[in-house]
């Protein structure tokens, strides 16, 4: 539409121009009739009242005496009105009338109808040789009949003309100029109005990734400006956030794969700076083969992270007893357990009709591992951990709770970003990588479930998951299917 190619200033501006002009046209042209109403009710007013005492007078004297031309002269000389007037018959033939009547005044056939049936006329009539008039034909009526003579009383309209012209030239001429002034007033405050949004316009030209730190100061006024100009703030906020994680995890990522290189490389070229027996070759290798391992593990690691997060993987759901599930969770980590001397402390709130859910078996068995793995290594030895499972109609949940050191509050928000640690020396001391609950949070919500985690320092931490127990509505086509088997391969 051509409205759409016009920019939102003018397009504002020129729907308050549109909407003035109809205002001001309608106020005009109100004011105009209201004016001119209340002219011809003026003088409609006088003429009545004129042509009530006239008839009044006639009807008191005799009848047969002559309504004269002195009489006329005498009535309406003492009134300040000076109207035409004449006394005329049904024949047209004028008795009497006053001087100043040049031209008999006009009996019209409408008239003459209405007089008939004792009624009055006022109406305007033009006449070549006489300025417009506004004139009443009232009957004279005696003992309720109709005489035949009629009584007509006029006074021109020229003076009502000349007031209506002044009026007409005088908005003719104010409210264009009043029109102008407010368009000009709607453009200014149009701009004014669209500043907050240049304003936004410009600091978003003006950012980078390295310069997030600008924001928008908030108008006083809370209204839709307001509310955007919050908005752009918080997705700021979202953006800085967010590109500060990535510059984490490329930089996390460069560490953790840094070392085993380093390793890979010292010993390649130890091997190679001089001839060695056969075991010193073979212990190289095996450092070799060990740490390129541990590179693989991260890589899968983290090729599995994405593919979840970015719900690229393929769910195969299946209905499970809790009981049978359960107990090879246990016993995949029941060594590292030993190793710690730690008591892994197993609670289940289960009814009979809840004892099944749908779940992607292995995707599910990793994430709640990579939590017990969690809670182990922050454990100390000898000491306890809860493992609590509780079903409900519609939703399981696992709770994983451990007695070690627990995790500052102002890292909490960043524990589930990959590569993370709390306490990086500690962390690297006792083992891992920093994917393991970012990996778990992201198999959970692909279970169209929650992880959330309450801690406190030197009383442990406790991490609760929520899942469906249902299988979830929406699935992956055999498309998607097909296109994720094309991934993995």
């Amino acid at each position: 539409m051509f409205l759409e190619r016009i920019p939102v200033r003018f397009r504002l501006s020129l729907g308050y121009a549109i909407w003035m002009a109809l205002l001001f046209v309608g106020i005009g042209c109100g004011v105009y009739k209201l004016v001119q109403r209340n002219l011809d009710q003026s003088v409609d007013a006088a003429l009545i009242a004129s042509a009530e005492s006239l008839r009044s007078a006639r009807a008191a004297i005799n009848y047969r005496s002559p309504f004269t031309q002195s009489f006329l002269r005498e009535f309406f000389g003492k009134d300040h009105i000076r109207p035409y007037a004449q006394l005329v018959d049904l024949s047209g033939r004028v008795s009497a009338k006053t001087q100043n009547v040049r031209v008999s005044l006009p009996v019209t056939p409408y008239a003459i109808r209405r007089a008939e049936r004792g009624l009055s006329t006022i109406e305007s009539v033009q006449r070549h040789s006489m300025p417009p008039l506004r004139q009443i034909t009232m009957p004279i009526m005696r003992r309720g009949k109709f005489t035949g003579e009629l009584v007509q009383v006029g006074a021109p309209l020229d003076a009502t003309y000349r007031t209506l012209r002044s009026i007409g030239f005088m908005l003719w001429l104010v409210l264009p100029i009043g029109l102008g002034l407010s368009i000009i007033f709607g453009y200014l405050l149009t701009a004014w109005s669209l500043k907050p949004v240049v304003n936004i316009t410009r600091t978003a030209a003006k950012l980078g990734s390295d310069d997030l730190n600008v924001r928008l100061k908030l108008p006083a006024a809370n209204d839709e400006i307001r509310e955007l100009s919050s908005t752009f703030n918080s997705m700021l906020n979202r953006l800085q956030d967010t590109f500060g994680r990535m510059k984490r995890f490329a930089g996390d990522v460069s560490h953790e794969l840094r070392t085993p290189l380093t390793v890979l490389r010292g010993e390649a070229e130890f091997a190679l700076r001089k001839e060695r027996d056969p075991k010193s070759y073979q212990q190289s290798l095996e450092t070799i083969v060990r740490e390129s391992q541990n590179m693989t593990s991260i890589v899968e690691d983290l090729l599995l992270l994405a593919r979840a997060q970015s719900k690229s993987v393929a769910m195969e759901w299946e209905l499970v007893d809790i009981d049978q599930f359960i107990d090879p969770l246990i016993e995949s980590t029941q060594s590292v357990l030993d190793e710690k001397a730690i008591t892994l402390k197993v609670s289940q709130d289960i009814a009979q009709e809840n004892s099944t859910f749908y779940t992607s078996h292995g995707y599910l068995n990793l994430a709640l591992k990579n939590l017990l793995l969690n809670a182990i290594k922050h454990s100390p030895s000898g000491s306890e951990i809860e493992f609590n499972i509780i079903s409900s109609r519609e939703t399981l949940t696992f709770e994983v709770k451990d007695h070690g050191e627990g995790i500052p509050k102002e890292s909490l928000p960043y524990i589930f970003d990959a590569f993370y640690r709390a306490d990086t020396a500690r962390n690297r001391g006792s083992g891992g990588i920093g994917i393991g609950l970012s990996l778990a949070q992201a198999l959970v919500l692909l279970h169209n479930g929650k992880v959330e985690v309450e801690s406190e320092v030197g009383s442990g931490t406790t991490f609760t998951v929520s899942i469906p127990r249902q299988k979830p509505c929406l699935e992956l086509t055999k498309k998607d299917e097909k296109h994720v088997q094309s991934l993995k391969e």
